[in-house]
């Protein structure tokens, strides 16, 4: 009897892990969708709010059809050289203008290289927003499939008020214990030669201390069109497996971009992971330490 009581008890617990399992699945794939998925949901008029994060320019040359232009240069202040995300005064206007509410699923596409959709999603995650997902391949891969627009979407705007995620946002002050503490792994996000004080944005060349480069091509497979689609789970999962999860880690780059990319992909990985705001631009214009 008590074998058989084990018995079952093996079985329940496999079956929920199982469970689990699949749910985390379903969950990582929610954070990334593919076009098939996204013109299904415009042919059936679901209410999905959808952000085209390239310039104001690009989206007036073509868009996906119901799109909202929200440039990524939006969520910027510019202090001292070095640029940083807006605070809670100031993008409040911005995310109300733009009709953000606290539970509409939100899509965000760029041109493909998912720079500026990753920015924007950190942005809204930042502020409290939740329920948000990234066009795979972005319009690079939804042009050649579906055909694009022209016209201008009116938008309703709301009365969202943001609530700051502070799990998610790096000071300078962070970035700095980041530098010396074994709790921390710094993930720098810029080219090999940045990385290694060969160039430099800045007057200053190296890394941030301790910091670890990984750039964002080893996150893509590229298609025989040429087109870079997102590695598969899988694959992306035997990238972050010789990181360290066990860590806190912070993203930086040079102003932002390419650092929340890693910043999405290392948090769909399930890393207790951070954004460096300002980056590269804010080490170096206030004279911090540097290795190359």
């Amino acid at each position: 009897m008590i074998r058989c009581i084990a018995a079952i008890f093996s079985l329940l617990v496999l079956f929920f892990s199982g469970l689990t399992s699949v749910y985390a699945s379903e969950r990582q794939y929610q954070w990334v969708v593919d076009s098939t998925w996204l013109h299904q949901q415009i042919m059936d008029q679901q209410h999905v709010l959808i952000f085209d994060a390239r310039s104001q320019e690009q989206y007036q040359q073509g868009h996906i059809n119901t799109a909202i232009s929200f440039p990524t240069e939006l969520t910027y202040v510019e202090i001292n050289n070095a640029y940083y995300v807006k605070n809670i005064k100031k993008i409040a206007p911005l995310l109300q203008q733009k009709g953000i509410t606290a539970s509409q699923q939100i899509i965000i596409y760029d041109q493909g290289d998912l720079k500026n959709a990753a920015r924007l999603f950190w942005v809204l995650e930042l502020y409290g927003v939740k329920n948000i997902a990234i066009l795979n391949g972005g319009i690079d891969v939804w042009h050649p499939q579906y055909s694009l627009t022209q016209t201008v979407i009116p938008v309703q705007q709301s009365q969202y008020f943001p609530v700051l995620n502070s799990t998610v946002y790096a000071s300078t002050t962070v970035a700095k214990i980041a530098a010396y503490s074994d709790l921390y792994q710094l993930y720098d996000s810029r080219s090999v030669a940045e990385f290694m004080g060969e160039r430099s944005a800045t007057k200053k060349f190296g890394h941030i201390p301790k910091a670890k480069n990984i750039q964002n091509s080893v996150f893509f497979n590229t298609t025989t069109e040429g087109i870079k689609i997102l590695k598969s789970p899988q694959q992306l999962e035997s990238i972050f497996a010789t990181l360290d999860k066990s860590r806190k880690s912070v993203t930086y780059c040079n102003k932002g971009k390419a650092s929340t990319l890693t910043y999405f992909l290392m948090k769909q990985a399930g890393f207790k992971v951070s954004h460096y705001d300002g980056s590269w631009l804010d080490w170096s214009e206030k004279g911090l330490p540097v290795e190359k």
